[in-house]
């Protein structure tokens, strides 16, 4: 075949149907001459069929590969066909005439006449848009694998920023994106792609302008060709347009990314410094993106909204099974501690009563039954304050008081528990330390505590010292010992309650690991801190509690010892303190009845023992008792009932009110509120002190006789 004349000029007709043909047509000679080109071929190559007409193809559209290599002609599929008078099928890369490459799939067909190979009919298909969408579809689909998968926002939102950047053709893209601060509000975070952070790194984030704030309140996508001439653009100050050192931008392409509920995750903006890149096709493309990202975000949302729940519900779970091992601990630790005492009272009790104890072990007996059975009723004031803490109802009963006073009072009652371990106490009080509004009941029971635990940790031989001083705004009680010593990774625990260094069952100290928890307490319920501190194991501790002022001027030296005479115990009464005193004693435990009775008649009363308060109103009705002592908790008729019954019983009789007290194992604040406000004159919590109740009943029994007040 010498022209393409020759070959179509009997065929005018299918000459037109190639000219209109949608693909590529081209026509060679038996030497890989163009002779032949239609329509199509000319907008693919850029080049005119007068331009390549008499010329190789391969000289013009495909000499070079994508690597800028050449491509040699004895390796080219095309020109391959005519050669070996077979068809040839593939796909290419072919080389625009303004020099870029791009993609072909291709069919050349040996053109044969009398069965002599003549010539080539290439057909060729740009497949550009087909890899660039089958491009996309692996994009898309891998991000959306990606969007299901993945754990955590950072990687999520790169990749999305990525991909859209990538697809949509853009220099450079960002997104910007919301996330919880953890403290209830929320913070922007931002990742880029395209160019490197510190391009931007001088910027701060985009804010509500005529340009981004359309894409910040969701309102749409911002497709613009140019923002240079878009009247968005440039109105807003200090710079009205881009900052200085900002990559140019002239396309611009901005999409929100929504949640389902229309929530505002966040936007992608996208930059090219040429106008028109981006085109409404780039825009459905990353409006697809945000809906992905929107998809991931929202799962990685309820991801770690049911992981925080998963996790607190395991929170919970394992605070619920370590109270549950605290609490056998607990009731194991305080049947160890409520028995052992117990066993010394019983066995020393069972020894007393055969009658076979010298008079000295008789002595050393009810030595130990005393200590043991206060031992308990510590233990048993210990569970009580930790019980009214805990339900809010501790309550202190408030005085303006000097501060040595019960800081002494403490020292004078743990002294002898320090003779006895031979531990050296050292005891040191500021003059002037000025007035405390505090309970001095309280605050004795805190010095008491911490000097207490002082000497029982310290070896024989060891020291604690006790120093009080004046602070500037406070005073300060520090309880140092030479003792134990606390671990540093129990030292943060060691005002928690039922907390103990050594819970075991090998433990060398007793107690339940309250003493402390009830000292942080009624430390803070008096407006102050407490502070410990240790420098480790061997190296002894020390405890600070820090009280404010009360808002009363110092008192002197010399009043403050006047207050310390006047803070004297009473002395112990005679064995005629009651003589006179008629007694009603109403009690049902008949132990408690018998020894009851004695003490009071060992003073010189005269004792009705009654076992109900039935009978005690038969007595009270009879007899006339000048002073009655009952207890509460009692079967049929409580005391409440009893203390009742009698007041109506003196009112209807028209006879003066007996002065009664309750002695009752009913203890708390409003036990005692509740007995007073029964008709009780006194409310005594038991166990009592034999001495206390002596001076109770004598303050009582000449109360009606008692002349008035001037």
């Amino acid at each position: 075949m010498t022209s393409s004349t020759s070959l179509v000029s009997p065929l005018g007709q299918l000459q037109a149907v190639c000219e209109n043909a949608t693909v590529a047509l081209f026509v060679m000679d038996e030497h890989q001459r163009c002779t032949y080109m239609n329509a199509s071929a000319e907008v693919l190559t850029g080049f005119s069929l007068a331009e390549v007409q008499g010329r190789t193809l391969h000289g013009l559209i495909h000499h070079t590969r994508p690597d800028g290599t050449p491509y040699p002609l004895d390796e080219c599929p095309i020109d391959r066909a005519a050669p070996q008078n077979m068809q040839e099928r593939g796909e290419e890369v072919f080389v625009h005439r303004d020099g870029r490459f791009y993609p072909v799939a291709f069919t050349a067909s040996p053109i044969r006449r009398d069965g002599v190979v003549v010539g080539t009919v290439l057909e060729v298909r740009d497949i550009s848009r087909e890899r660039q969408r089958g491009h996309e579809d692996v994009a898309f689909r891998q991000l959306s694998e990606l969007m299901l998968q993945e754990l955590e926002l950072a990687p999520m939102v790169q990749a999305v920023t990525d991909t859209a950047t990538q697809l949509a053709g853009a220099q450079f893209g960002a997104f910007f994106y919301n996330v919880d601060d953890g403290g209830g509000g929320s913070l922007m975070l931002y990742t880029l792609s395209g160019l490197p952070a510190s391009r931007f790194s001088a910027f701060g984030h985009p804010r509500a302008t005529p340009l981004f704030g359309p894409t910040f309140r969701g309102e749409g996508t911002v497709c613009i060709e140019d923002v240079l001439v878009d009247p968005r653009y440039g109105h807003v100050g200090p710079h009205h347009g881009m900052p200085p050192g900002h990559p140019p931008v002239r396309s611009f392409l901005a999409v929100p990314v929504k949640s389902d509920s229309g929530e505002v995750l966040g936007g992608l903006f996208f930059g090219h410094d040429r106008p028109g890149v981006f085109s409404a096709e780039h825009a459905r493309m990353v409006e697809s993106i945000a809906a992905l990202a929107s998809v991931g975000m929202s799962r990685l949302r309820l991801f770690r909204a049911l992981q925080t729940e998963a996790q607190e519900k395991e929170h919970l779970y394992q605070e619920a099974v370590r109270a549950s091992r605290t609490k056998d601990q607990f009731l194991a630790m305080i049947s160890h501690e409520l028995r052992t005492p117990l066993t010394s009272i019983l066995g020393w009790s069972e020894m007393l009563a055969s009658g076979r104890l010298a008079p000295d072990m008789t002595q050393r007996a009810v030595a130990t039954i005393d200590r043991n059975a206060r031992a308990q009723a510590q233990i048993i004031d210990d569970l009580l304050d930790i019980s009214r803490i805990i339900s809010g109802k501790l309550r202190l009963a408030v005085r303006d008081i000097d501060p040595a006073q019960p800081v002494e009072a403490a020292i004078d009652a743990v002294r002898p528990a320090a003779l006895a371990r031979d531990v050296e106490l050292s005891v040191s009080v500021a003059p002037q330390l000025g007035r405390l509004a505090a309970d001095p009941d309280r605050l004795q029971q805190v010095v008491w505590n911490l000097v207490t635990n002082a000497v029982k940790f310290t070896d024989r031989g060891g020291r604690v010292d006790v120093e009080v001083s004046r602070g500037r705004e406070n005073v300060e009680i520090r309880v140092r010992d030479s003792g134990r010593g606390i671990a540093p990774d129990f030292l943060p625990h060691v005002f928690e309650r039922f907390s103990q260094v050594d819970a075991s069952s090998t433990r060398e100290h007793g107690g339940l690991g309250l003493g402390l928890s009830i000292v942080r307490h009624l430390v803070e319920m008096h407006g102050g801190s407490v502070q410990a501190w240790s420098e480790g194991l061997g190296s002894g501790s020390q405890f600070t509690v820090r009280l404010p002022f009360s808002t009363t001027a110092a008192t002197p030296a010399d009043d403050r010892r006047a207050h310390e005479r006047a803070a004297v115990a009473p002395a112990a009464p005679t064995a005629d303190a009651l003589a006179g005193c008629h007694i009603a004693l109403v009690e049902d435990d008949a132990d408690s009845r018998a020894m009851l009775a004695a003490v009071l008649e060992a003073h010189g009363a005269r004792v009705t023992a009654c076992a109900s308060a039935v009978a005690a109103l038969e007595v009270m009705n009879a007899s006339g008792p000048g002073l009655v002592i009952s207890d509460i908790g009692m079967p049929g008729m409580d005391g409440y009932a009893f203390i009742r019954a009698l007041r109506e019983a003196e009112q209807a009789a028209g006879r003066d009110a007996v002065p009664a007290v309750a002695l009752t194992a009913y203890a708390r604040a409003e036990d005692r509120m509740q007995a007073l406000a029964h008709g009780f004159q006194m409310h005594v919590a038991k166990p009592v002190q034999p001495s206390e109740l002596v001076a109770v009943a004598q303050s009582l029994c000449g109360w009606r006789s008692a002349p008035p007040s001037p």
